[in-house]
């Protein structure tokens, strides 16, 4: 807790996607986020995500219901997030896979921390027969240093997914994110994730280890 803040993050997520011909894909539990309101600032995250994919031959995939995050202005950075993203994604055989609307997302600067955000992704998903899948633009994310605690995002991941018949779709380089102590709070990000997914036809797409995500109480 931090004030009233409270958040409960990823936990025992190791193997997100490991997808070969003798394993389906799947997506590990993931427990609930909730922030309340800090200041003018109020968020809600992921709520009620037991199980975001267990894929198998007699359940279909699917992703848990998402509340909507929204953050308002903070000093000079005002963010805008998932909105209404109801059903992320309730696959069966009536009925198409998609993913609703994802507003822009900016922070400028904040001291020496300067973060640029997902940009321009006004349909992430939106699956029929006459319309590919796609993935918008999503700009560099880096923070410098801030104290004890130095964080690398998010780098060169100009087009996560631009799938067509030609070119096979893709997930960029993320690099390392590793927050140290601040106080009692301590977290752990991605490590070693160096390639997301770079699915060509000879190569299986696959994620890599994510490591717990905790952060312990301060105050």
């Amino acid at each position: 807790s931090v004030g009233s803040v409270r958040a409960f993050g990823v936990a025992n997520a190791t193997n997100i996607e490991a997808s070969s011909a003798s394993k389906s894909s799947y997506y590990s539990h993931i427990g609930t986020v909730a922030a309340t309101s800090v200041g003018s600032v109020s968020c809600f995250g992921v709520a009620s995500a037991t199980t975001i994919e267990a894929s198998t031959a007699t359940e279909p995939s699917y992703y848990s219901h998402i509340g909507a995050v929204a953050a308002t202005s903070v000093g000079s950075v005002r963010a805008f997030g998932v909105a209404n993203a109801t059903n992320i994604e309730a696959s069966s055989a009536s009925k198409s896979s998609y993913y609703s609307h994802i507003g822009a997302v900016a922070a400028t600067s904040v001291g020496s921390v300067r973060a640029f955000g997902v940009a321009n992704a006004t349909n992430i998903e939106a699956s029929t027969a006459s319309k590919s899948s796609y993935y918008s633009h999503i700009g560099a994310v880096a923070t410098t240093s801030v104290g004890s605690v130095r964080v690398f995002g998010v780098a060169s991941a100009t087009t996560i997914e631009a799938s067509t018949a030609t070119e096979p779709s893709y997930y960029s380089h993320i690099g390392a994110v590793a927050a140290t102590s601040v106080g009692s709070v301590r977290a752990f990000g991605v490590a070693n994730a160096t390639n997301i997914e770079a699915s060509p036809a000879t190569e299986s797409s696959d994620y890599c280890p994510i490591v717990v995500v905790a952060a312990m109480s301060v105050g």
